[in-house]
């Protein structure tokens, strides 16, 4: 079974680096500016990708290795449905929340960038993309749920 968790690792860890890889290319090919929720959801995607990779070749604690995989894909599955009840006006953000990210980490203390990020800005409401009539941040929600799914598999095999 070790083998088995260790593919099933790799695997997860390669597609989670692919999407932010992917994001990045749709972003450049179709012009479209991300707004901090997309950009908290790829450094989510980056983190547990990178997590998987490492736990594929550094065998440590089983049950650690859970609660850490399980957690960074929970937050980012957290950080994508707020993006999602966001875009479908569920959750109401002021227009004057429209701010980019650099403008927040030039201008503001790092406590309160952490929570507009998490809040949201008036950019974070446009639905640029879509791919099979749904959106970045819906696919990022149905990723993060497979990659706690394959958390939980990989435990459970061990």
């Amino acid at each position: 079974m070790k083998n088995f968790t260790q593919h099933v690792k790799l695997v997860s860890g390669a597609a989670a680096l692919l999407l932010v890889v992917f994001s990045v290319v749709i972003q450049h090919f179709y012009q479209l500016e991300p707004c901090p929720l997309c950009i908290t959801q790829r450094v989510i995607f980056l983190v547990s990708g990178l997590l998987f990779l490492f736990f594929a070749f550094k065998s440590l604690n089983k049950l650690f290795e859970l609660i850490t995989l399980l957690s960074i894909n929970i937050i980012g599955m957290i950080f994508a449905i707020r993006h999602v009840l966001i875009q479908k006006k569920i959750i109401e953000i002021p227009s004057e929340c429209g701010i980019d990210l650099e403008y927040m980490f030039d201008n503001f203390p790092l406590q309160e960038v952490f929570e507009l990020i998490f809040r949201g800005t008036g950019d974070c409401s446009e639905i640029d993309w879509t791919l099979l009539h749904l959106t970045i941040p819906e696919w990022s929600a149905i990723w993060f749920f497979i990659f706690a799914l394959l958390s939980i598999l990989n435990y459970r095999n061990n």
